[in-house]
């Protein structure tokens, strides 16, 4: 059965948007190519080790709409996926995978550390159904460390977290090759797609 999740107020509608921020809460709706620009609140999370059986820093980004949220508002919607550092054909991949993931209620967030315009147009032009955040001064990815800060540049790394913020699983250095269906799976104790179920009588 495919699953549509629906996350509120992260979606621009291109009819619908609030531009002004006048507080309203912005319509429901499906994951779309349509995505969230993102500017960095004052007051985030001090950085910290993030690992798995902790807590998730609690983000903060602001929507197309001039609205603030958090991870919590994407968390609340099913377990989250979150990646950075990955190249167009990981962004392609993931894109790919999306199906499958949402069949296990995961939602796939990509974090991009570019402005938004560029993250927007990236996303518009790879045809991405599911989120982008823009990250231009990677404050997002240091609260993961997965900056490295020599240089500095975003190292890939994903992240799943559950809908209490808990870090479910994440790993630094290359994104999966053989994809993060299966790994989202694993760390959350699902059967993935495909698998076969033995069944006792």
């Amino acid at each position: 059965m495919k699953l549509t999740i629906t996350v509120a107020g992260l979606l621009l509608l291109m009819s619908g948007a609030d531009p002004g921020g006048n507080g309203n809460p912005p319509s429901h709706s499906s994951l779309t190519a349509e995505q969230p620009t993102l500017n960095v609140a004052t007051h985030e999370p001090p950085q910290a080790e993030v690992a798995v059986g902790g807590s998730a820093p609690d983000f903060s980004y602001q929507g197309p709409d001039s609205r603030w949220r958090h991870l919590h508002d994407l968390t609340s919607q099913g377990v989250v996926l979150l990646v950075f550092g990955a190249a167009e054909r990981d962004l392609e991949a993931m894109e790919s995978e999306r199906d499958a993931l949402l069949d296990l209620r995961v939602i796939p967030v990509a974090v991009l550390d570019m402005k938004p315009s560029r993250a927007w147009a990236s996303a518009r032009r790879l045809g991405l159904r599911y989120t982008v955040l823009a990250d231009p001064r990677r404050v997002i990815g240091h609260q993961f460390n997965s900056i490295d800060t020599s240089r500095p540049v975003t190292i890939p790394s994903w992240f799943l977290i559950d809908h209490r913020r808990t870090v479910r699983g994440l790993q630094h250095g290359p994104l999966p090759k053989q994809g993060f269906t299966k790994l989202a799976a694993l760390a959350l104790g699902l059967p993935h797609p495909g698998a076969t179920v033995s069944t006792c009588k």
